[in-house]
């Protein structure tokens, strides 16, 4: 069993997506916890659709992505935890493709489909906006996407890890003042503990992009943000954000602020 964490910041029309493809594409009857970061009443809709299925847990104000998350997993019933957010839509039979390569020293993401060429070397196909999306469509696409394999280029939302492990790095540092270059930090903390970080190409979550953060009416708020955590991460790491051939994310080889990169 999987306990699903999904946080939420104003956008009830994807996460009423994202919730229904979870419960119509779930195989098992997996606990599925969404965080509403701040602004419930804007999704009391959402709350009232799918209240005997998903625990909510609804925050009077906003609090960031990070502390969301956190919030979410240590309400978690199960050691494996599905973090999504809620811009992206589930396809059929999610929880029993990931568990089939799944072990709790491993960051397990599945492999996704956006309407755009990606630098995250997604795959493409335009299935349409929150406004028109088509779920029975999307179902029956998506099987044409899957690929039976796993690759190295994993690292990026959404992901499946064990909660133990989630804990033992510490979760997501709160002291970022945007919900994103926080993900990277973390995969960082997961690397240096000894975890790996893969991707399922067997099969493709949906990903609208950013619809209430950078690419919706406070895009300005989180782009600004987002400059500022690029510094905080120099800053508490002292190297800049990088990835290697490897896919490692961390500088091998060199000491910094007294922690070697092997």
């Amino acid at each position: 069993m999987i306990s699903v964490i999904i946080p939420s910041y104003r956008n009830p029309k994807c996460l009423d997506i994202c919730l229904e493809s979870a419960l119509r594409g779930q195989d098992k009857d997996n606990e599925i916890i969404c965080i509403l970061d701040g602004y419930p009443k804007e999704s009391a809709n959402v709350l009232e659709k799918y209240k005997n299925d998903v625990n909510f847990l609804p925050l009077p104000e906003n609090k960031g992505m990070q502390y969301a998350l956190n919030m979410g997993v240590y309400n978690a019933s199960y050691d494996k935890v599905l973090i999504v957010n809620d811009d992206n839509v589930f396809p059929i039979d999610w929880d029993k493709i990931l568990l089939e390569d799944y072990n709790d020293n491993l960051i397990l993401t599945p492999n996704q489909i956006e309407k755009a060429e990606s630098l995250f070397n997604f795959e493409t196909n335009d299935l349409g906006s929150p406004d028109n999306f088509d779920l029975e469509n999307f179902f029956n696409e998506e099987l044409n996407h899957r690929k039976n394999n796993i690759t190295d280029d994993g690292g990026i939302f959404p992901f499946l890890i064990s909660k133990k492990k989630y804990m033992m790095v510490g979760g997501f540092d709160t002291l970022y003042p945007s919900p994103f270059i926080c993900d990277w930090d973390f995969f960082l903390k997961c690397e240096i503990a000894g975890m790996e970080t893969k991707r399922s190409r067997k099969l493709c979550f949906y990903h609208f992009g950013s619809v209430s953060t950078k690419n919706g009416k406070e895009g300005e708020r989180f782009k600004q943000s987002e400059l500022q955590a690029v510094d905080l991460y120099k800053y508490k790491w002292g190297f800049d954000m990088v990835l290697n051939e490897d896919n490692s994310h961390s500088p091998k080889g060199q000491t910094i602020k007294g922690i070697r990169y092997e």
